[in-house]
């Protein structure tokens, strides 16, 4: 008997890719003599499906593990999609959960025609922009128990025609058999394609669109919809209600989505007329029922996504996906009784992801120093963002003559061999506070993790969690002589929802997790998890980037429907003076270089900055879901106005707000009361290829590399290659968003999957590597 079923992995990542067999199974190594040596990429066992029947003939693990493959009619090279299964697990009589398989059907007098599975995918991003409905693509499998391959069709109102859609893959159910008797599900994602505007016969089209979107894939009808030309106005226009609600809830930085050359819009006064360009990364569910014969129905459901690929298959980033949501599930704290070497071995495993992204960042540039003769001032780096912000004049974070990229690895080696000897408490106190991200002063600057952007230009923080983890590691005395002991992977219990999340499925690639996703510290590649949290507050819908709120739900309190255009300030959860979301943007004195001043700009009269939600609400719903708060709120409409906030006299509203719950009741599911289908790729580029030549945070180890194939040079200095760079020199071209040595934005949108080379070892990987490796 069993009393619920689950969908395991709750999240499972997609990558794109054209070639015709999906990514083999791998895992990631460590190796105990060199704690900080490249992870060793492992070729795990692999299913081979049956492409007629849909079932698994073999599970062979390959001898080698291939990212690219050169297709052998065309000689293109092409991109192994990562195509992750999806198990199905139930609830037995003994409380655990169990897979099931065809026997536990068969003792229960069923078949796997009694399970169903249902795919629901949606690509939000032109309708996160032009805020119009009708421009939302989505696709729907529909229910199905058979095990032949289902195309998963996107298709939206502004299109052509209701005959045309994006592919976004496809979904299967795998069948069963003697050898592989467990219940699963395959999505395999679409191939990374670019779709834009249609145009009547006779119209010409546009160079700079013929040049990307074939015929076949013009589906956008420009006299339905606006996305073609979208922002071919003047700045500011009239104020009508519709550039009004564009403007409440527009995207940040606004222009991520392909515009007609020149790009990008920053450079040219913000002018952006978009070429109408879309792609097939998507996000949504997958479900699955099971009619028992009394005809009771139990069902279960998961989040897939459709992203770009992990070009750096051995690297992982310093605050990933899963440590977001294990702070949610195990609260921003470390357990008091957790033992001394899961704790030590949880801050070195923080330690050596930040030292696996610093090797790929090239920390002279991002300083802010000039290099090769070229002014800082046309680079676009962390001191840059910074003066941007604050209207003050860039200067380098760092000394510019002590910053190297190997001085930099050079100390986080000194502080991982500290921490690991058991004599590093000095380390917690560098560390950055999630509420110090808009400290501009240097040595609010310098502290780590340092020269990383978290979301939208302020720097970046670990969670609370991997600080405290940190922070408790640093002051345990003991010499930590083994390898990192991390926790250990827990039972697998419908209530263990940190082991849910981790679950690996077999024969799912490490790629397909949470741990290769960029988490809410800044917009990722895979989804922009900040946009989970706009409904955290039920009734309200907030902008995922900062405060404000833009919208107020259909059923919403009536005391809060007033609140569209005001800024949310703080909360007053059980136990605490208040929790902030709203943080000082402080910087060094100009008369006192060791003193600090409240920065203050003419858009920004009180100085203060948004703080990203993910840290900002661990203090909440770690004992507040499903509970009531009381929230200040600004008590005048801020969308057009800077924010005035006072407490003598005080200028806002408190009311009572209830805290949502995060997932689904039981489950590791995200909420879907906190985000549709769609909603969590919404804000990301469009298409995604212009992500690479828009990002100015060059430090996404698994998805973004800077710095490759690095070595020093005569001075001990490191030098290398930009990972754009065409052509491999090992000097180093800074990125200027112009230089034709650099792939540039229509390089990727028509030959993204040769210009991406995939980094292993820190050095091209695969068939388009050099042939001497660099």
């Amino acid at each position: 008997m069993i009393s619920s079923i689950t969908i395991l992995p709750p999240f499972a990542i997609g990558r794109l890719g054209s070639a015709e067999e999906p990514q083999a199974n791998y895992s990631l190594e460590d190796d105990p003599d060199k704690p900080l040596g490249y992870r060793a990429i492992r070729a795990e066992k692999t299913f081979e499906i049956d492409p007629t029947s849909g079932e698994i003939l073999s599970d062979d693990a390959p001898k080698t593990i291939e990212f690219k493959t050169i297709d052998p009619e065309t000689g293109a090279l092409r991109i192994h999609p990562v195509a992750p299964f999806l198990e199905l697990f139930a609830t037995d009589e003994s409380g655990m959960l169990v897979q099931v398989t065809s026997a536990m059907l068969a003792d229960m007098g069923l078949n796997s025609d009694n399970i169903e599975w249902r795919v629901t995918l949606a690509n939000r991003k032109i309708e996160r922009r032009t805020g119009d409905a009708n421009d939302a693509i989505m696709a729907d499998t529909g229910w199905f128990s058979d095990h032949s391959a289902k195309a998963i069709e996107g298709r939206c109102h502004n299109f052509v025609s209701d005959t045309v859609s994006v592919a976004f893959g496809s979904a299967r159910f795998i069948r069963p058999n003697k050898d592989f008797p467990h219940i699963r599900l395959r999505f395999h994602p679409g191939k990374g394609l670019i779709y834009g505007p249609a145009f009547k016969d006779g119209v010409d089209v546009p160079p700079a669109i013929s040049s990307v979107v074939p015929p076949d894939r013009r589906l956008y009808d420009s006299s339905r919809g606006r996305w073609y030309r979208f922002n071919d106005d003047v700045p500011d226009a009239e104020d009508t209600a519709d550039t009004a609600d564009k403007w409440i809830n527009d995207t940040l930085p606004p222009a991520l989505y392909a515009i007609f050359p020149p790009a990008p819009s920053w450079l040219y006064n913000n002018r952006a007329v978009s070429r109408g360009f879309f792609d097939d990364a998507c996000d949504g569910f997958v479900e699955a029922r099971l009619t028992a014969k009394d005809g009771s129905v139990m069902t279960a459901t998961a989040r897939i996504c459709a992203a770009p690929p992990a070009v750096v298959p051995d690297s992982m980033f310093i605050r990933c996906l899963a440590d977001d949501l294990e702070q949610i599930i195990d609260g921003p704290t470390v357990k008091k009784d957790e033992p001394d070497s899961v704790t030590r071995g949880r801050a070195l495993d923080i330690v050596r992801r930040a030292f696996e992204t610093v090797r790929f960042m090239n920390v002279t540039v991002l300083n802010g120093n000039d290099i090769n003769g070229r002014s800082s001032l046309l680079l676009d780096t962390m001191a840059e963002e910074e003066a941007a912000d604050t209207e003050r004049a860039i200067h380098p974070i760092m000394a510019p003559e002590t910053v190297d990229t190997y001085a930099i690895m050079s100390l986080h080696e000194q502080v991982y061999a500290a921490l690991k000897g058991g004599a590093a408490p000095w380390f917690h106190r560098l560390l950055r506070q999630p509420d110090q991200v808009a400290d501009f002063t240097d040595h609010g600057r310098r502290k780590m993790p340092a020269m990383m952007s978290g979301a939208d230009n302020g720097y970046l923080a670990l969670t609370h969690r991997q600080i405290d983890s940190i922070g408790k590691a640093a002051i345990q005395n003991s010499a930590f002589t083994v390898a990192p002991v991390l926790p250990e992977r827990a039972a697998l219990t419908p209530r263990n929802l940190t082991a849910h999340i981790n679950h690996e499925a077999a024969g799912n690639p490490v790629s397909s997790r949470p741990v290769s996703s960029v988490a809410n510290c800044c917009p990722g590649l895979e989804i922009d998890f900040r946009a989970v949290w706009r409904r955290i507050f039920k009734g309200l819908v907030l902008r995922e980037y900062d405060n404000l709120v833009v919208s107020v739900e259909p059923d919403c309190d009536s005391r809060l429907q007033h609140l569209v255009g005001h800024r949310i300030l703080r909360a007053y959860p059980p136990g605490r003076i208040f929790v902030p979301f709203l943080g000082p943007m402080i910087g060094a004195a100009p008369s006192d270089l060791d003193g600090a001043v409240r920065l203050t700009t003419s858009d920004n009269p009180d100085g203060i900055a948004p703080l990203e939600w993910s840290n900002a609400l661990a203090l909440i719903l770690s004992d507040q879901q499903g509970k009531t708060i009381k929230v200040d709120f600004t008590k005048e409409d801020t969308r057009d106005v800077p924010v005035d906030w006072s407490d003598d006299p005080p200028n806002y509203d408190s009311l009572d707000v209830e805290v949502r719950h995060f997932f689904e009741e039981d489950s590791a599911l995200i909420s879907r009361a906190l985000a549709q289908a769609g909603e969590l790729t919404q804000g990301l580029c469009s298409p995604w290829q212009n992500d690479y030549r828009e990002c100015s945070c060059y430090y996404w180890a698994s998805a973004r590399p800077d710095f490759v194939n690095m070595e020093p040079n005569a001075l001990g200095l490191s030098s290398g290659d930009n990972w754009l760079q065409h052509e491999r020199t090992k000097s180093y071209v800074p990125d200027d968003y112009s230089d034709s040595r650099l792939i540039l934005y229509d390089d990727l949108f028509t030959d993204w999957e040769r210009l991406l080379r995939f980094q292993v070892g820190g050095r091209d990987f695969g068939p388009d590597a050099a042939p001497s490796g660099v």
